[in-house]
Formats: C-alpha cells, structure tokens, sequence
C-alpha cells in the first residue's frame, strides 16, 4: 500500500509539474503583446521589465522598445524620447543611433541625422547601412566627394542600395 501511495504521489507530480507552464518574463510578454499588435500593453510589460532589470544593454533595448511602440502607435515625441533615453543608459545602442538618424533624416535634421550615424559607425565600422546614410546626408548636404567615398564604403560592405547606386548591380526585370 505504502509503495502505491509514494506511486500516485510521483505520478501526481509528474502531472502537475508538466501541465504547468513556464512563466514569461515581463520583457517576452512585451515582445508577445508587440507582436500581436497591443503596443500600449506591450509598454506596460516593458515598463515592469525595466524595474526588474539591472544591466544597461539590457535596459536600453527595454527602452528602445518602448520607443518602437510609441512610433508604431505614431507618437513620434515619445518614440524620440525612448530611443534618447535608451542611449542615455547604453550610448552604444545600435538600433536606438540607427532609428534616431531615421527620424532625424526624414524630418530635414541633417545635422543630427548625420551625427547619430557617425557615432553608429565609429560604434561598429561594419553596419553597411550607416555608411549608405552618411552618403545620402552627405549628397544632401553638397559635399559630393565625400557622399561618394560613404557610398563606396557601403557598396564594399555589400549594401544593395549603395550597389545599385553606384551601378554595381541592376534591378531585375
């Protein structure tokens, strides 16, 4: 009797252990909520990640986050704001120098535009993109040799856009 009662116990266990699941962490809920569209509870799970996080690059990306939902959701203001604040914590941040040059591009701020992909790539010579924007902001600005020698940098780096710019590649038919 006694070894069938210690049997229903562990298979009691087994049961219950399994049919368990395991519990998302605050950040993977926001990731979820993001992914299916439901950006502001996607924010309410990043800001409760944030409070429970302790290392920059890892804050930062919470806060890029948020900063990608509050763009998505149209708020540019808080979009600026978030992807400020996560380059405060991590100045680094990749995505954060790269989305804030975007913006700062497509609203004619050539200047700040420009220096957020100067530190993308003093940050990582090898982000093709960066160097395929400095060229745009530098055509943009005149400076033509200089626009041309960024173009050249990212074509080397494989960029496509910098290929077909410089006539490296074509566009199928």
């Amino acid at each position: 009797m006694k070894k069938i009662l210690i049997f229903l116990a562990i298979c009691f266990l087994m049961v219950s252990c399994s049919s368990k699941q395991v519990e998302l962490s605050n950040y993977d809920k926001g990731i979820e909520a993001a992914k299916n569209a439901q950006y502001e509870q996607a924010i309410e799970f990043f800001n409760n990640a944030l409070n429970e996080e302790n290392k920059n690059e890892t804050k930062a990306s919470i806060l890029y986050n948020i900063g990608f939902c509050y763009g998505i959701m149209k708020n540019m203001e808080k979009e600026v704001e978030y992807y400020n604040k996560a380059l405060d914590v991590f100045s680094d941040f990749q995505p954060a120098l790269y989305d804030l040059g975007e913006y700062y591009y497509n609203n004619n701020d050539l200047n700040n535009a420009l220096k957020m992909y100067e530190k993308l790539v003093a940050v990582n010579p090898e982000h093709e993109g960066a160097y395929y924007m400095i060229a745009l902001i530098q055509n943009d600005l005149g400076n033509k040799e200089e626009s041309m020698k960024n173009m050249q940098k990212a074509a080397d780096l494989d960029s496509p856009d910098a290929k077909k710019f410089l006539g490296e590649i074509t566009p199928a038919e």
